[in-house]
Order: C-alpha cells, then structure tokens, then sequence
C-alpha cells in the first residue's frame, strides 16, 4: 500500500505544475492562427505581462500544492520504513513550513491543520525513534489527515483543473474555427492533423487527471481500512487485506507516468 501511494503521489506534482501552463495555454490559443507565410504576430511587452500576470496565482497555487504533496509522500515512506525498519530515515517540512504550502495552495483550514498535523507526526518518527510497535496508533492518528487531504487534492484536480482544462478545449476549439475558410488543401490537412493532436493531449491531461483522482481514493479508503484492521492483523494478513488496493494503484500508475 505504502509503495503504491508513494508511486501514485510523486506523479502529484507534475499535474499541479499543469494547473499554471493551462492558464498560460489558454491564453495562448486565443491568439489567431496564422498561416505560415505570414509574419507572426507581434505581441507587445504589455500584453504578455498582463498574460504572465493573470497566470501567476496559479503558478504560486501549484508550488503549494507540490510541497503539501510532499508530506503525504512522506508519510507514506515513515509508514513503510517504520513497518519494515522499527525505525523511520524520513524527514519532511516542518508544520509551519506545511502548514504555509497548504496555505498558497487554497486548501482549506482542516486541510491546512491536517498537513501540520501529519508533518509533525512525520517529524515524531524520524526524531523520536518511534517503534514499529505502536504502528496501530500512529495508522489511527494519521487516518483522518489522510482522508482531509486526499479529499483536498482530488476536489482541486477534479473541479478546479479540470474546468481549466475544459476552458482549454473552448478556446482552443474557437481558435481553429476562427481561421475561415480555408481553400488550399495543403493547408487545411495540416490545420486538421495539429487541431487532432492538440486534442489527443488535451484528452491525455485529462486521462491522468482521472487516474490521480481514483488514486487518491484508493489511497484514502486503503488507508482507513488498514488503521480499522492494523490490531486484528499480522503481516502475512495485513498484506492479503491490502493488496486489491495495492494492484488497483499499480494499474493506475502507467497512465499517471505518462506525465505532461
């Protein structure tokens, strides 16, 4: 479950970089398409600072997001250190660090104290030594952070980037209506291969936003299933429980790699 998640979670960061370079695409697709003969389109230094301006909260909004992803990592990797170790090597953000990432990433205040709370508990185990004895209680502990969380980044990729990538489709779709009617067929064969491979990648964006999104929740109920069950089960039993979320995060990964 622990190497799956952390697989899953290291594939976080390049989507919410994406979050920013939709914005900057959008507004790129709203420039008219020009045939190649012509001389490009000078856009003056204004206009591209405004661009880069209504662009920026997002690009502040992604780093946050890639460091409070950082800690469920993290967490994930003390778990299984601790699980297979007795003691943790992982060291993570302290809260206040966490706690101002999930802050520029627009979590909310349950999710920003959840980061805190599970960078602290990161910190517990790489300083204070805990034992892989008291794993049930840590499992417990962390659980409902877990779940905060998860559910965090799955309603920012699933709402929020994805109606940017919807507004993507929009413009980009009205930029090639806008180019008119196009006679020369050389031309219109080349319009319509770049307007199809713009779409294909529109649509990967899409698919590996799905697949983190049904990560995620394999991640939060995996989790809350294990830190039910931890004092009922022994290794051997703890693993069988675990492993359809285990393959099912597995199957997610190859689609998540694809990156962007």
């Amino acid at each position: 479950m622990a190497d799956g998640a952390g697989k899953a979670l290291n594939e976080g960061p390049a989507l919410f970089k994406d979050i920013h370079e939709s914005c900057v695409r959008r507004h790129e697709d709203a420039q008219p398409i020009t045939a190649i003969f012509l001389p490009p389109v000078i856009v003056r230094a204004s206009e591209a600072k405004s661009e880069i301006a209504a662009c920026a909260p997002f690009a502040a909004e992604a780093d946050g997001l890639a460091k409070a992803s950082g800690v469920l990592t993290a967490y994930f990797k003390a778990m299984q250190e601790l699980a297979a170790f007795a003691t943790s090597s992982v060291s993570g953000p302290n809260e206040e660090a966490a706690e101002n990432a999930a802050t520029a990433a627009n979590l909310s205040l349950t999710q920003i104290d959840s980061i805190g709370k599970l960078s602290g508990l990161v910190t517990q185990l790489f300083t204070e030594r805990y034992q892989r004895s008291h794993l049930v209680k840590y499992l417990r502990e962390a659980d409902p952070s877990v779940a905060s969380i998860t559910r965090g980044f799955e309603d920012i990729v699933s709402k929020d980037y994805a109606g940017l990538l919807q507004e993507e489709q929009q413009t980009l779709t009205a930029q090639y209506q806008d180019v008119g009617d196009v006679r020369d067929t050389a031309i219109l064969l080349l319009l319509n291969r770049a307007y199809s491979e713009d779409g294909d990648d529109l649509n990967r964006r899409k698919a590996v936003a799905s697949a983190y999104v049904a990560a995620l929740q394999q991640i939060r109920e995996g989790h809350h299933k294990l830190a039910q069950n931890a004092d009922r089960l022994n290794g051997k039993s703890m693993t069988v429980a675990l492993q359809p979320y285990i393959t099912q995060l597995q199957a997610l990964i190859p689609t998540l790699q694809k990156g962007f």
